[in-house]
């Protein structure tokens, strides 16, 4: 039997050396996973900024109306007493057949309408509860005694976790980045055989 026996090969990558496409791959990687953070955060820091909470503030004088996010506060109108015309419940009734309306407490004023919650309540006596303290404090707005009536839909909540789930993300993409800039600055600086 005659065959050749090859013996095996020496050639190849020394285990002490970096091969180049590795540290090439790293940064790559590391451009990536950064530029994949970016709309994590971004969007994470959109939902801390959404001005969900309501506030109606009444005063003898009149009312203010003020939008809150978790950041920000924004004045949005000021009332004087006399522009104040009432309050009422809002009724959106959905285009599917069967569904069931929606409701919204609505703040009626010389200059228009506006909303007194960010969002569509399912239940009517929320929004109705809204609208009979407003009805009051209109029919005597001297019995607040001084004080500021407060009246507020807070719905900051869904918004808080959605923006924290996608900045937890963000900012594990970015430690994840900065990892693997590290392994490509070691890999980089260390002595080529």
């Amino acid at each position: 039997m005659t065959g050749a026996v090859t013996a095996p090969s020496s050639q190849g990558i020394p285990s002490d050396d970096a091969p180049a496409y590795r540290s090439r791959s790293l940064r790559i990687s590391t451009v990536g996973f950064l530029l994949l953070a970016a709309p994590f955060l971004v969007f994470g820091g959109m939902m801390f900024l959404l001005k969900t909470r309501v506030e109606l503030h009444c005063e003898p004088g009149g009312c203010q109306l003020f939008h809150i996010s978790w950041v920000t506060s924004q004045r949005v109108e000021l009332f004087p007493l006399g522009e104040l015309q009432g309050a009422l419940v809002d009724r959106n009734r959905s285009s599917r057949a069967g569904a069931e309306p929606l409701y919204r407490p609505v703040l009626e004023t010389t200059r228009g309408k506006f909303p007194l919650s960010y969002r569509w309540l399912n239940d009517e006596a929320e929004a109705a509860r809204t609208v009979s303290i407003v009805q009051r404090y209109l029919a005597n707005p001297m019995a607040t005694n001084g004080r500021t009536l407060v009246l507020f839909h807070d719905h900051r909540r869904t918004p808080l976790f959605v923006g924290s789930a996608f900045s937890a993300v963000g900012l594990a993409l970015v430690g994840l980045s900065l990892w693997m800039a590290l392994k490509l600055r070691k890999a980089s600086a260390s002595p080529r055989g």
